[in-house]
């Protein structure tokens, strides 16, 4: 898919992120290398520390929090939320919608269209992407995009493939119509014939989660993780990040009539150190214009990853600049990857935050 939106724009970005921080050191007595090797892995993949949530931290309770911190700084107002677009691998609950929870916390319209979308890594480009879709029938109304995970509580504690990695944050953008005229330029690929590079094998329909699928079991590379834990195959998935994303990037430049020196970021998803400089060198472009230092402060968090990346690198330049034009880029899960390439203009809000709200019981 790619598509040319007219005169849209994200106006704000909050990035709520949990108040525990985890450091490699501390759990690397979990995996089967021994320290020397574990450190050498961690410098080179970019291990260091990351923010982990509380058991039982939900989507809805940090986009709650959220959203609440917009209405407080006169970001937005109740009734000018038309729509709420929730992308996540992790809701609240399988029935309801992650998006009506949300919807029900506030004074929103009844009349607000609440939808959900089960995605990972690149879902912060699909998420975005319906949300312009949506703005096209909602004239002043705007749209909170909602993305985020908690993967921590899908990985196993020993598996030294994602453990390491994963992070867990929750982010909220509004996005909505401006009078200003610009092109967002978007391109979406999936490759469903390698789905299964990433995925959970317990929990669906297909097999439930027991306590058989909850059992530990080693595999080849003496990683420990149960059929309920995240599987990832992570040879396959480097390499179609590295071979796949930057022809995908190569067109869009074309698509949109721009050079790689037109644009001032590259906010790519955070899944490696390594991996975001081996992008930013294949396509040539300088590894100061790509950020790669989300893994090493904060983990990677899935759907939240790009706006953590903005609103941890670029916070004052979104709010103060009105001319940027930025290239983000998501892939991963499913296997999809997605890019848009905006012109922002100058945010009303664009903030990181620690999560201080309130955690809502069941069903309440």
């Amino acid at each position: 898919m790619k598509h040319i939106f007219k005169n849209k724009r994200i106006s704000s970005i909050i990035t709520v992120m949990p108040q525990q921080e985890v450091f490699f050191k501390d759990e690397m007595h979990n995996y089967s290398f021994p320290e020397s090797q574990n450190m050498r892995l961690a410098k080179v993949m970019g291990f260091n520390k990351k923010r982990l949530g509380e058991k039982y931290d939900t989507v809805s309770d940090y986009a709650v929090f959220g959203i609440q911190q917009l209405l407080d700084a006169n970001a937005l107002k109740t009734e000018e939320v038309g729509a709420i677009v929730v992308v996540t691998t992790t809701p609240d609950h399988l029935i309801p919608p992650t998006s009506t929870i949300i919807q029900g916390r506030f004074d929103f319209s009844a009349e607000t269209i609440c939808q959900d979308i089960s995605q990972g890594c690149a879902g912060y480009i699909v998420g975005l992407t319906q949300a312009f879709t949506l703005l096209e029938m909602l004239d002043d109304k705007k749209v909170l995009l909602v993305t985020g995970d908690f993967l921590s509580q899908k990985i196993a504690v020993r598996d030294r493939g994602s453990r390491p990695i994963v992070g867990d944050a929750v982010s909220v953008s509004i996005v909505e119509n401006t009078k200003e005229e610009n092109n967002s330029y978007c391109m979406i690929r999936n490759d469903g014939a390698n789905a299964f590079a990433v995925y959970i094998p317990a929990g669906g329909t297909r097999l439930p989660s027991s306590p058989e699928t909850a059992v530990e079991e080693m595999d080849v590379f003496n990683n420990y993780r149960a059929k309920d834990h995240l599987l990832m195959k992570g040879d396959l998935v480097f390499n179609f990040i590295i071979n796949e994303v930057p022809i995908m990037m190569e067109e869009l430049l074309v698509y949109a009539r721009l050079t790689k020196d037109d644009i001032h970021y590259y906010m790519c998803h955070q899944s490696s150190k390594l991996t975001l400089q081996k992008l930013a060198d294949r396509m040539d472009v300088p590894r100061e214009k790509m950020p790669n230092n989300i893994i090493e402060n904060f983990g990677n968090s899935s759907s939240a990853s790009i706006p953590v990346a903005i609103t941890y690198n670029i916070a004052d330049a979104m709010t103060s600049v009105n001319n940027l034009k930025i290239m983000l880029v998501g892939f991963g899960i499913g296997l999809t990857w997605g890019a848009i390439i905006l012109d922002m203009g100058k945010m009303d809000y664009c903030k990181m935050v620690d999560f201080a709200g309130k955690r809502y019981a069941l069903g309440e």
